[in-house]
């Protein structure tokens, strides 16, 4: 069979502008992926995936998040963060109005570590798929987050921060911090 040669400007226009307005997405899709340049130590795989399986576990408690089991997993920065951002409610005007460890407001059903490349600041920049959905049923599709992590004093990895997706991406800690500061201060430092 014989293959021709087909100028673009015999294609349907829709068609045309259709796939002229993906070209862009293409560019974006291998940071979007998930891809990195390798697999991550044994020792982030391990402190990840026990995060996850905490998380999955406790979803359904009532009441404030505890965190304070998983407080060896987090940077001493991070970890103050958390803890204070979590004893908030809706009565102080500010709170956590969604699941930091999915940057949903959705059930977590479990993550899985890609893979891991150095960190722009140090350390190392791990990327998770995070499986989501609304009751029993997962999405098609994970959402994908970039947890930094650093090594503490002992060796062992602490997660640093947490970068979420979308445009522009924000980070965890300054949500946080921002909304601990909002907080404290009664308004938004500009």
């Amino acid at each position: 069979m014989a293959v021709r040669k087909q100028d673009i400007s015999s294609l349907p226009r829709w068609l045309t502008a259709c796939a002229l307005c993906l070209l862009p997405l293409l560019v974006l899709l291998p940071d979007h992926a998930g891809a990195a340049s390798a697999p991550c130590p044994a020792s982030v795989v391990d402190q990840l995936d026990g995060l996850y399986r905490w998380q999955v576990a406790r979803q359904d408690e009532r009441g404030p998040i505890d965190l304070s089991s998983q407080r060896g997993r987090f940077t001493p920065g991070l970890d103050q963060q958390l803890r204070a951002a979590h004893q908030l409610n809706p009565a102080d005007g500010r709170f956590v109005d969604f699941d930091v460890f999915s940057g949903t407001q959705v059930r977590t059903f479990g993550a899985r570590v890609l893979g891991c490349a150095p960190a722009d600041q140090g350390g190392l920049e791990a990327r998770v798929a995070v499986q989501v959905g609304l009751g029993k049923r997962p999405a098609d599709a994970p959402v994908l987050l970039r947890y930094r992590l650093v090594a503490g004093p002992s060796g062992a990895w602490r997660i640093a921060d947490i970068t979420y997706p979308g445009e522009p991406a924000f980070r965890l800690s300054s949500f946080l911090s921002e909304l601990l500061d909002i907080q404290r201060n009664g308004d938004v430092k500009r």
